[in-house]
């Protein structure tokens, strides 16, 4: 065979190769800008969903939504998002400001069905807590690190007095805040002076704070940390529907 006709045949081999590694690198390429392009659109959709079916007395105005997982597209196939991020540093609560994270995993892409699991952490600054707690008497709660404090007023022998005190914060059946009084001081003449022994008189042995009617139903609390000036709450649940009204629907206690 001619040199030449050999070196000829190579080169067209060489360049049916090159054409096709080419185009299998083209059709890669375009496969994971549409995926991107896919997986950006999904996850407006998804916060615009969510947004939606929110209560009324809830907004989240910088809703981040982040959808994990290799293929977007290969997601949406199976009908269901692998893992899907939510945060936003400015939902209002009845007016009043707090920031939330959640992750659910197996989260359909039919929203009226339920998610497999999802976890997420609240935070609420000392102010809402305030105004969204109900305590007797015009109570009110003070945050520190690992410390909660109330300050109100109260009798002690029929007197009036101003009390402060320091409570410790439990965390119990997955939907209410018991406060328990360690110590109760009352301020008088320019001084402070302990009248623990008095404290049933000025506060209650335990004091039931209901967080779940803040909560969708079927959210249970899981832990609870106090820092300054704000508490976290970390939340999960599992098989949660987001859909139709059932975020409209609230936990109860009891």
């Amino acid at each position: 065979m001619d040199d030449s006709t050999g070196r000829s045949g190579l080169n067209r081999a060489q360049l049916a190769v090159v054409w096709i590694v080419g185009g299998l690198l083209v059709l890669i390429g375009l496969y994971f800008v549409t995926d991107a392009v896919l997986r950006q659109v999904a996850q407006n959709v998804v916060r615009e969903q969510i947004e939606k079916e929110l209560p009324p007395d809830v907004t989240a105005k910088d809703l981040s939504v982040k959808i994990d997982g290799f293929s977007v597209i290969a997601q949406l196939v199976a009908g269901e998002f692998e893992k899907v991020e939510l945060t936003s540093h400015d939902v209002q609560l009845q007016g009043n400001q707090l920031s939330a994270s959640v992750i659910a995993h197996g989260v359909p892409i039919d929203m009226s069905k339920p998610v497999q699991h999802a976890e997420g952490t609240m935070v609420i600054g000392q102010d809402a807590v305030n105004n969204l707690v109900e305590l007797p008497n015009n109570t009110t709660v003070t945050l520190n690190t690992d410390e909660v404090g109330l300050k109100g007023t109260g009798k002690i022998l029929g007197i009036d007095v101003g009390y402060t005190a320091s409570v410790a914060p439990t965390l119990q059946n997955g939907d209410t805040i018991v406060l328990t009084p360690i110590s109760v001081s009352v301020t008088a003449g320019g001084g402070a002076f302990d009248v623990t022994r008095f404290a049933k008189d000025l506060v209650p042995s335990n004091i039931p704070i209901c967080i779940a009617q803040f909560l969708p139903k079927g959210v249970d609390a899981t832990g609870l940390a106090i820092e300054k000036r704000s508490a976290a709450v970390t939340v999960s649940a599992d098989d949660l529907v987001l859909g139709g009204d059932a975020l409209q629907k609230r936990g109860s206690c009891g």
